[in-house]
């Protein structure tokens, strides 16, 4: 059990932003082994299980940074958080082993040599997939996002998305089990890939769309929410905002809930915030937003604001973070609330387009919404661009911030659709529809970017299909596997 332990945590450190990814091949090389003796489907998901614990503690850890934020009522819950999500995660690779070896058993001829491989590869994917929706899901750190170091690795994502993007690493990563000719097959076909994704993207040419400005405060988080700050922050956003070339600009973007009030239809704040909307633009900013009255419920929002201080449009959270941003029944079981001491923010209605006078439509994402594929635009006209704001302070300059631009780098890719990305202490970035950072500020940085739009492509074949064209991939891989017509046992 110690061993899977370990490969887990070895595999782990092939993701953002270190991308060793030997030890990647090392971990599922293990992993495979250790499904490979064992005598049951049992004893294979207790491996499993523990690999997964070490995979999801080393690629989670970034999560106790939270609990130390002052004033860090919760710290001593930090560490047995992580190990207990951990310990959950790693149900989902133990279901895909215990389900495989079951199979194998019954059936040995799934076991050969290479369609064993392919076989975990197809039950990773499904379990993987499974982690990404179920419980409200948690799709962090997809093994597809190992090859994110290389832009022209990942086009693939715009075929069959970043959970056929793992389904392929799997593969690659584990081909030694196989064997040197399938290790040897397997570099081939990261270089054919490269290649490939190479050609898939055009050179970087000019922007020709409005020019979008960034603000990124750099606010420390222990600072956000003080009262004696509340007013030098907003100062500093509108100071940043208004920078030299404000008035060729068609929008500032601030980060999420920069603004440090809640905006409801009459806030006597509103005049400050729309010195900050360049004239003919608009003022794209995360807030808390409220109704006319605050005790019937408070969102966590996107505002368009004018510069006459009109809120343009609205976009509420659909998808919120579960104990961080809302407590489950929280309406139902009022105590729950009180005894963990925080409040909770309403859910959202339904992912948008929205659509301004001088502005290409976008689709809006606020902070972890933007991890979730096939989940990122609403029904309706195909949005031109992505627009994610988000608050990654909470954790510090931990690998979680580097992680979760690695997700929505893979957005762009799956839609063809470029982002912008406002982050309030980084990382703040432009990125084109084929996941390319074009202009980016780093972590703890103070300052702006000014970059014109770019463009959308031609809708890919996931934005098309979304989860569909996994589906036909595992089928095919899944005629691979079955393909020796092994006989049942018995």
């Amino acid at each position: 059990m110690g061993a899977g332990l370990v490969a887990g945590a070895l595999a782990a450190l092939a993701l953002p932003p270190l991308y060793w990814l030997p030890l990647a091949v090392v971990g599922f090389v293990a992993f495979v082994w250790l499904w490979d003796g064992a005598p049951t489907a049992r004893v294979a998901g207790l491996r499993a299980w523990m690999w997964g614990i070490g995979h999801f503690t080393v690629g989670s850890y970034w999560m106790v940074e939270a609990f130390f934020v002052p004033p860090a009522d919760f710290a001593p819950l930090g560490p047995p958080a992580v190990v207990s999500l951990a310990i959950v995660l790693g149900a989902f690779p133990a279901a895909a082993a215990w389900g495989t070896k079951k199979l194998a058993l019954r059936w040995p001829g799934l076991a050969g040599r290479y369609r064993r491989v392919v076989l975990l590869a197809i039950a990773w994917t499904a379990a993987e997939w499974l982690r990404g929706h179920i419980f409200t899901g948690y799709p962090w750190n997809p093994l597809g996002h190992v090859w994110a170091f290389a832009t022209p690795l990942v086009q693939g994502a715009a075929w069959v998305g970043v959970y056929g993007l793992g389904t392929l690493s799997f593969v690659i990563l584990a081909a030694p089990a196989a064997g040197w000719r399938a290790a040897l097959a397997a570099l081939a076909v990261v270089g054919l890939a490269g290649v490939a994704g190479q050609q898939v993207m055009p050179p970087i040419g000019a922007g020709s769309g409005p020019i979008i400005r960034i603000v990124q405060p750099n606010v420390p988080q222990a600072e956000k929410w003080r009262p004696e700050s509340r007013a030098r922050e907003l100062q500093k956003l509108i100071d940043l905002s208004r920078r030299e070339g404000f008035d060729r600009l068609a929008a500032v973007v601030w980060p999420e809930t920069a603004v440090p009030f809640i905006v409801q239809p009459q806030s006597a704040g509103l005049p400050m915030l729309a010195t900050a909307a360049p004239r003919g633009g608009y003022l794209l900013a995360g807030a808390p937003r409220a109704g006319p009255v605050v005790a019937e419920g408070v969102w966590n929002a996107l505002v368009a604001i004018t510069p006459g201080g009109e809120v343009a449009a609205t976009y509420d959270k659909v998808h919120l973070v579960p104990f961080g941003e809302y407590i489950p029944f929280h309406k139902e079981l009022p105590p729950l609330t009180g005894l963990i001491g925080r409040g909770s923010f309403e859910k959202g209605e339904a992912f948008t387009t929205i659509a301004l006078p001088g502005l290409p439509g976008f689709s809006p994402l606020i902070c972890y919404e933007a991890i979730f594929p096939a989940d990122v635009t609403g029904p309706g006209a195909r949005p031109a661009w992505l627009l994610n704001v988000t608050n990654d302070a909470w954790f510090g300059t931990s690998s979680g911030p580097y992680q979760h631009l690695v997700s929505a780098r893979l957005r762009t890719v799956e839609e063809g659709l470029p982002m912008i990305r406002a982050a309030n202490t980084g990382v703040s970035a432009v990125i084109d529809a084929f996941g390319r950072v074009l202009a980016s500020l780093e972590m703890e940085r103070e300052g702006v970017i000014d970059y014109a739009l770019p463009p959308p492509r031609a809708a890919t074949l996931y934005a098309r299909w979304h989860d569909w064209t996994i589906l036909a991939f595992l089928g095919i891989l899944a005629l691979f596997v079955v393909s020796a017509r092994p006989k049942p046992q018995g």
